[in-house]
């Protein structure tokens, strides 16, 4: 009958779970990094948006008396808030980049996991298998045992018929 069921590619299942949990981690990472960017840039633009939208109340408020150097300064501001804006953007898809390749990364670390878990289901299936068929031919040599005893060794009616 065989014995317990152990899988001799054991090893390497678990060294290929190690690397799919790494991968996921890397994933994770950059997850968390592209949604910083992300909430960086929503706040630039919402900055920006500010600026644009106090300059042009300063400018169009009767009586505010806006000179031209603080409209000047007011627009340079607005640039250098452009300015990191699109340089968040830049990092931003650059994020996304390195993260759509960690994921396809992480996809092919569980696709050879799955392989490797798909192989000791198989051979844990054929090793039930067959100790099923060892206990059932163990049972039914027992049972063969059982009967052999029970039945008499020599039929004393078959014995009589045949002296006639």
């Amino acid at each position: 009958m065989p014995g317990r069921f152990r899988f001799r590619l054991q090893p390497v299942l678990e060294m290929r779970e190690r690397a799919e949990r790494d991968h996921q981690l890397r994933v994770a990472g950059m997850e968390r990094e592209r949604q910083r960017l992300e909430l960086a840039l929503r706040a630039i633009q919402a900055e920006l948006e500010d600026a644009r939208a106090g300059l042009r109340d300063r400018l169009f408020l009767p009586g505010s008396g806006m000179g031209l150097a603080a409209v000047r300064l007011q627009a340079n501001a607005s640039l250098h808030i452009t300015l990191r804006a699109q340089r968040a953007a830049i990092e931003l898809a650059g994020a996304m980049k390195r993260l759509e390749s960690a994921r396809a990364d992480l996809l092919a670390a569980t696709t050879a996991r799955r392989a490797v878990q798909t192989l000791k289901d198989k051979r844990r299936a054929e090793h039930m298998t067959a100790q099923r068929r060892a206990e059932d031919q163990s049972l039914d040599d027992l049972t063969v045992m059982r009967h052999g005893r029970a039945a008499p060794l020599f039929d004393e009616s078959i014995s009589a018929s045949q002296e006639t």
